[in-house]
């Protein structure tokens, strides 16, 4: 027994999916409850076993974001980097990231849910390089979780990133510039 369907009610139904056993024997599965049609629920166990078949399938977490920045900080960031750029990294994820996605579900984070927060920050005055510094400190937290299995992907990765702004240098090599354009 793969998985299986079973109706719990009008246009809702119960999706169930035979992971294996744990350590101590127990049978464990992972359950959702559909609500539509049975051609719906047919078609989340088609998925769910397809994920399952690739390696792939990654049982849906009940940890939110903020819960998961706080793991990712401790355990995986703390030991890589020197203690000010913790410190830095704790602050950007405080300051810009937990107030608008830190209650949502890990599981649940969009791509689009990041895009928002990204554009939000822009119209707020943050300069495209800070936006993609925020970036760059989600980013790797997401890239960590999903190679931890705790999201299926990064959704970080499918953002489009805004475009930083190139200033010219005044002085010698400005100068060095407008001499080539004279010359040519």
């Amino acid at each position: 027994m793969a998985g299986q369907i079973i109706e719990r009610g009008e246009r809702k139904y119960l999706v169930r999916m035979y992971l294996g056993r744990d350590e101590s024997g127990k049978r464990k599965h992972h359950s959702k409850t559909v609500k539509g049609s049975r051609r719906d629920a047919e078609r989340y166990l088609t998925q769910i076993l397809r994920e399952k078949d690739e390696g792939v399938f990654v049982k849906p977490s009940k940890q939110t974001v903020n819960q998961y920045l706080d793991e990712w900080l401790d355990t995986s960031c703390r030991p890589r980097v020197r203690e000010r750029t913790y410190e830095d990294y704790a602050k950007i994820l405080d300051r810009y990231v937990r107030p608008s996605l830190g209650m949502r579900k890990l599981a649940k984070l969009t791509p689009m849910e990041i895009q928002r927060l990204y554009n939000e920050l822009g119209e707020q005055g943050l300069s495209p390089r800070s936006v993609r510094l925020v970036h760059a400190v989600l980013n790797s937290a997401l890239v960590q979780a999903a190679k931890w299995r705790v999201i299926p992907q990064n959704p970080a990765e499918l953002v489009d990133l805004p475009k930083q702004q190139h200033r010219e240098i005044d002085g010698i090599l400005g100068s060095v510039r407008a001499g080539a354009t004279r010359q040519a």
